[in-house]
């Protein structure tokens, strides 16, 4: 490819010194480069149909793209910038252009490169749909204010510098430059005019977008791109050795295509190990059978294998929609972990013959044995899992784009809100089976972010499986229009009480059938309201019963587990979220051990667990008897979903299930459970509480009858106010629908990884720390004593970091956040400046314990045990 004389010259990136640098040319070659190889070998073959173009538009448009991306670089003010660290390079394109020696760094901050080359490309009469997705590609879509008309730009001196320098000789030749780029660009692509370029719809302007960003990333980076000497200009005729070289070094793994287009019985059992029940074939007989899937909504008992259900759907789903990953999004980190070795053990099924990359993705996710010890990398000798880690994912922006995917929840959300990169997000999961578990546990907040995300998935085609316990009918099919972007439904699908139950979308069409099954039906008697719970739990403990505690607050919670250790024994597990990462860890094993599936009579005898919401979710345990606070019937029944939750022999007196629901915390106005919940919701539960529930037949029609009532009372007005405030809340930082006309301000700028999960959240998230024990002569160690180096080791930044703690929330509120964040930082500052320099530990706060395991933050008093986890109070007050 010939370029031209003043192009070779012009300089697009540089080194930490001035000998290396790389040229504009090569760079775009470069890009184009990978551009081709992510088409042919990374993104799917749906993935055109997807960006709402044929396969040759989609080539020759993204190999356009690839060419131009940074001809925004080709400017007066960007090559005075950058210049500054090339003076060589400099010198030598100012024999052919007029550089100014002097330019207003601030002027020229207000065309960064990217908004510069859409502007240019618009002027050269690109049509804004392509031209965006050059202003996009560092991330965030420019406002339409910001995309100035250059003709307009020409009678302010400002804006005329910055692109073109102070003279008209160089105009004409920058402006010759810019028509040369896109002359060759043209030539790569196939095209011999820009106006042959499509028209880009909104959903294809965003996955266009990803697509050019990942193929910018890969070409920046140096390990694939090396930069050449400065004396180099590039030789065209070494470029198939540089290409070579970088698309063996970047060492993907073969994309994930699945094989399956149908399931047999034999076929399950080799893949899961037993045969498929009536619930998981039904399901599978009408995945095989729709003609346009779309969205599946499993709503079922806890235990009866819809994990299994939507894993193998999935395989049928990415066969028939041509989708060449899986997402699984779980509410938490603990449900995350727990899901992830499942998913595990059926992807080691998906091929004999290729390795696929996997990621754990959340805040703990290195800390993850099982994902710890995956192969980093594709290994010189083959492997039995045929799954590696590629370090390339592992990165918050870049996870998603792995062939499968286990996470929070979060990070679907996050394809709904406005933030930087939120483009990589839709690439990854449009080309993927998204499966999204436990949906019944989002609230109104939650849900805004749900539907949305939901809205651009139905918009890519994109198979989507959700799975739920305990769905209100009205939730539903929120869910199902806003996949399919409709406003209204038929109300029948809102009345059925039918359960277990699939629903879901055939093209534009809405689909329903009961689902058998062959399960217990279980009778749990309910005793509302108890008197004395400590002795209800020594006279369990004496028939040598295992029992559940389940309070809705930690404090409540660390309370009963000190009165029930104190006095009546000491076979107690406390089990919540405020434990450093080991030790929590520790118990989650004790209470698999003890109590989860294949424990014995001897380990439950007389053991007491008082956990919170934590043992809602993702632990396969299993009690005699449950006490529990009240809380809305969703949540009510999965926690007696832990009651008899296996076939066993039970203690004399134990053998039928009892339920005792604490209401003292709905009849205190001033209590966690109606801060948490709302008066409504706790108020519809009790009155909908009859003396026994039958699992799995009263699931159903007990949520649809709390979750549909509604009355003229001060607690329903509340109720609904409350949800409208939260939905209009959420609707600050939600992302556009997929309908709009163009992509431009989408993405806030502001809006960090962290903010972005709390955005998605309802509010700021649980401030984190490290809890590092200071010791008096300033040494520091980890609270079990283990002594840490004054400049810690890699081995010993492992240990530090895997001591992250939550604070309660008390410490996140609105009126003290920013004052905790501060005071922790300037302790930070004070004891352990040295550890920002370790890329592990940079940027996390410590909270700092003395040799009780004590600390002090912002009044109030602190102090952590393995048995408790943290607990604090104010002064001189007992614990809280």
């Amino acid at each position: 490819m010939s370029v031209n004389a003043i192009n070779k010259l012009v300089i697009a990136k540089t080194g930490s010194s001035s000998s290396l640098w790389l040229p504009l040319w090569m760079h775009h070659d470069d890009t184009c480069t990978v551009t081709e190889y992510l088409l042919e070998e990374f993104v799917s073959s749906s993935f055109s149909d997807t960006c709402g173009l044929t396969q040759t538009e989609l080539r020759k448009t993204a190999t356009f793209i690839s060419m131009v991306h940074d001809i925004g670089k080709a400017t007066a003010g960007f090559q005075y910038k950058i210049g500054k660290k090339l003076p060589e390079r400099i010198e030598a394109l100012r024999h052919h252009l007029d550089i100014p020696d002097i330019m207003d760094m601030n002027k020229i901050q207000k065309t960064p490169h990217s908004l510069a080359g859409e502007a240019i490309l618009r002027y050269l009469g690109c049509s804004e749909t392509v031209a965006v997705l050059i202003g996009a590609h560092h991330g965030f879509y420019p406002d339409d204010f910001e995309i100035a008309d250059l003709n307009e730009d020409r009678k302010n001196i400002e804006g005329y510098c910055n692109y073109f320098g102070n003279t008209d000789d160089t105009r004409v030749k920058l402006e010759q430059l810019w028509k040369d780029i896109v002359r060759n660009a043209l030539s790569r692509s196939g095209l011999t005019s820009i106006k042959e370029l499509p028209d880009i719809n909104m959903k294809g302007q965003m996955v266009l977008s990803a697509l050019l960003i990942t193929a910018d990333w890969i070409a920046s980076n140096t390990e694939f791109f090396p930069l050449i000497n400065v004396d180099d200009t590039g030789l065209e005729t070494d470029y198939e050795k540089r290409t070579a070289y970088a698309l063996d070094k970047l060492d993907f793994t073969e994309k994930w295509t699945s094989e399956r287009s149908s399931y047999n019985d034999n076929a399950f059992k080799d893949t899961f190990g037993f045969l498929p029940s009536n619930i998981q074939k039904e399901v599978l007989d009408i995945v095989d059978k729709s003609t346009s899937p779309g969205l599946f909504i499993l709503e079922a008992p806890m235990g009866c294998g819809k994990t299994e259900a939507a894993l193998s759907s999935a395989e049928l789903l990415a066969e028939k929609c041509k989708k060449n990953g899986l997402f699984f999004g779980m509410p938490t980190q603990a449900t995350a972990n727990g899901i992830f070795p499942r998913m595990l053990c059926w992807a080691e099924t998906q091929s004999e013959e290729y390795y696929h990359s996997v990621i754990l993705r959340h805040g703990s996710a290195a800390f993850n044995d099982a994902f710890r010890n995956i192969q980093k990398g594709i290994p010189d000798e083959g492997t039995d899992s045929g799954l590696v880690v590629n370090t390339w994912f592992c990165d918050s922006k870049k996870a998603c784009l792995a062939d499968f995917v286990v996470t929070t929840v979060d990070q679907m959300l996050m394809m709904a809100l406005q933030r930087k990169h939120v483009m990589l997000l839709h690439l990854g999961l449009s080309e993927k089976v998204v499966i999204i578990d436990e949906v019944h546990a989002y609230d109104a907040y939650m849900n805004q972010y749900l539907e949305r995300a939901l809205q651009w998935l139905g918009a890519y085609h994109t198979p989507v499986i959700l799975l739920s316990a305990t769905l209100p009918a009205k939730r539903r099919m929120s869910l199902i229009r806003a996949y399919l972007g409709q406003r209204t439904s038929d109300e029948k699908f809102e009345k059925t009480a039918a359960y277990p139950l699939l629903t879901w979308t055939d093209g534009n069409d809405i689909l329903q059938q009961a689902l058998s099954y062959g399960g217990e039906h279980k009778t749990v008697s309910i005793i509302k309201g108890i008197d004395d719970i400590y002795g209800l739990i020594k006279r369990t403990v004496d028939k040598g019963g295992c029992i559940g505690v389940i309070m809705n607050t930690v404090s409540r919670a660390q309370t009963a587990a000190k009165r029930i250790r104190n006095s009546i024994t000491d076979k107690v597990l406390l089990y919540h979220a405020q434990y450093i990462m080991p030790d929590r860890t520790v118990k989650e094993n004790e209470l698999i051990k003890n109590i989860g599936k294949e424990s014995s009579p001897d380990t439950r005898k007389g053991y007491v667990v008082v956990g919170t919401q934590v043992l809602e979710q993702s632990l396969d345990i299993d009690f005699d008897l449950l006490i529990t606070d009240i809380c809305p019937i969703d949540l009510l029944l999965q926690r007696i979903g832990r009651l008899h939750r296996h076939s066993r022999q039970r203690p004399d007196g134990l053998k039928t299930p009892y339920c005792y629901v604490i209401t003292d915390e709905y009849d205190n106005d001033k209590s966690g459970s109606k801060s948490i919940y709302g008066k409504w919701l706790l108020k519809e539960t009790l009155e909908q509480l009859s003396e026994s529930v039958t699992l799995p037949d009263d699931i159903s029609p007990l949520v649809q009858r709390v979750y549909g009532a509604h009355d003229e009372s001060d607690e329903y007005k509340e109720y609904t106010n409350n949800n409208n405030i939260l939905v209009n809340k959420a609707k600050s930082f939600l992302l556009k629908k997929p309908t709009c006309r163009n992509i431009e301000g989408m993405a806030n700028r502001s809006v960090s990884d962290s903010a972005g999960e709390a955005a998605v959240r309802n509010g700021i998230s649980s401030i984190e720390v490290l809890a590092i024990k200071r010791l008096t002569d300033g040494s520091m160690c980890l609270l079990d004593g283990t002594r840490l180096s004054a400049d810690p080791t890699e081995e010993e930044c492992e240990l530090i970091a895997s001591q992250k703690l939550r604070l309660p929330s008390r410490f996140s509120n609105k009126w003290n956040a920013d004052k905790i964040i501060a005071e922790l930082e300037e302790k930070c500052k004070t004891y352990i400046g040295a550890w920002q320099k370790k890329p592990m530990l940079a940027g996390q706060l410590v909270l700092f314990f003395d040799e009780q395991n004590e600390a002090e933050l912002s009044g109030y008093k602190l102090k952590y045990d393995f048995e408790n986890g943290l607990t604090y109070r104010i002064g001189s007050d007992e614990d809280e």
